[in-house]
């Protein structure tokens, strides 16, 4: 059997498929690769950008007033569109945490805690393709994003942001701060929504909070925002018991 990512980054130019002709056999490789690339063309064909239509998220603010929207969430059509690129991650990508190791033939990470190998991954639409972003990356206003992540050992979890505003945003599960059953498909998992970035500066920051047992998030909501920044959101003191975080960062420009 073709590995899966082998043929996506074929299609990606990543690899050359003549160097695994002898391996696999050119009409066998040719084969799969032309139905990765028929189903890659129906699911943008049948999910095109132009027909999205955006709706409010669930925003929770650390202050009294209420802000402008932070995200704008498009329906649980569009994660689809990022499915065929979705599986590259899991060797390219490489969050932020707190110790230094390597995994998955991926590149350094830091972790906040453990040795979990869990993942938060953030692609941007690029007219009909889905671009892995590197953490770390730039983005901009209205720079539509999709956050996937793998949930390596962790059974549970929850996945929130906080921009350069200091402003909190939930976005798994977005009803509750109660942790929710992680999937485990053996790739990447899309959530619900894509997101369309606002202009809060400086930043956007993801954290992807999981554990081996159900946990409540909610003593989040207690942080002042003036502390909410990328330098706190990296010492994890913040994280329950037996948890642990991944971080991704994208600086605005």
């Amino acid at each position: 059997m073709i590995p899966q990512l082998l043929l996506e980054e074929i299609l990606l130019g990543e690899k050359e498929a003549k160097n695994y002709y002898a391996k696999y056999g050119k009409e066998n490789l040719d084969a799969e690769l032309a139905k990765l690339r028929e189903s890659n063309e129906q699911i943008l064909s049948t999910y095109p950008a132009e027909k999205f239509n955006f709706s409010k998220p669930n925003i929770v603010q650390m202050d009294k007033p209420k802000s402008a929207n932070i995200y704008k969430r498009i329906n649980k059509a569009k994660p689809f569109i990022f499915a065929a690129a979705a599986v590259l991650a899991l060797a390219v990508c490489a969050p932020v945490m707190l110790n230094t190791s390597k995994f998955l033939g991926g590149k350094n990470t830091t972790r906040l805690k453990g040795n979990s190998h869990h993942q938060i991954h953030i692609y941007k639409q690029d007219g009909k393709d889905a671009v892995l972003l590197k953490n770390g990356g730039e983005a901009k206003e209205n720079d539509l994003v999709q956050i996937t992540y793998t949930p390596g050992c962790y059974n549970y979890g929850v996945i929130f942001s906080v921009d350069g505003n200091g402003n909190l945003t939930r976005h798994f599960p977005d009803a509750s701060w109660k942790a929710q059953k992680l999937e485990k498909t053996g790739e990447e998992v899309p959530l619900a929504f894509s997101y369309e970035l606002d202009d809060a500066p400086k930043y956007e920051c993801f954290v992807f909070v999981a554990s081996k047992n159900p946990f409540d998030f909610s003593k989040i909501e207690s942080v002042d925002k003036k502390n909410l920044s990328v330098d706190f959101l990296k010492q994890g003191s913040y994280l329950p018991k037996d948890c642990d975080g991944s971080i991704f960062v994208l600086n605005k420009f």
